[in-house]
Order: C-alpha cells, then structure tokens, then sequence
C-alpha cells in the first residue's frame, strides 16, 4: 500500500516538474551528491518523492546501490543547500556534494 502510493506521486510530480521546465533548459543544473544513511531500496524511493516536491527539481535519480543522487534542477529557482536540506529531513541521512554541473 505504501510503496504504491509513494510511486504514484512519484509519477504524478515527475510530470508536473518535468512540464514547468521544459520550455526553458538554459538554466539547468545537475548535482551528483553521496547519501549516506540509505539500508534499503526503499530509502531511494523515499528521497526521490521528498526531491520530487521541492520546487525547482526537474528530475531526481537516487541510486540505493551506488548510495548516490544526481538531480536536476533550475539554478536560481533551488540551492544545493535546498536539495541537501530535503535529502537529509527525509530521515536519517547525510548528503554530501559530489559534483555540480550546468547541462
């Protein structure tokens, strides 16, 4: 029950992210950030809803294997301290810069 609701907001907020930036990709940035903390699939799932609903985040892909979250996001629309912020209140974990990159 709860996985299921979680992934139908997932989906749902993928589309409306993912349709308020499209038009306009100049302003795109990518960070790669490590999340320790995450003992499960589930953990991913978790932290990808959570990113999912900051405004500014085009897409989030949160990999439990490689403990690793690449977000895409409008630069000046969200900081990495925002992405960072929501990663960590999500639950008990700690996300650390990585890489940053215009796309």
């Amino acid at each position: 029950m709860c996985l299921s609701l979680v992934s139908g907001l997932t989906i749902v907020l993928t589309e409306l992210n993912t349709s308020a930036w499209s038009k306009d990709s100049s302003n795109i940035q990518e960070v790669t950030l490590k999340v320790d903390g995450m003992t499960c699939s589930m953990c991913s799932l978790i932290i990808k809803t959570a990113l999912k609903w900051l405004d500014g985040v085009v897409d989030a892909d949160v990999s439990y294997e490689d403990k690793e979250a690449k977000v895409r996001y409008g630069d000046g629309k969200v900081t990495v301290d925002d992405i960072v912020k929501t990663i960590e209140s999500s639950g008990n974990y700690k996300a650390t810069l990585l890489s940053k990159e215009r796309k």
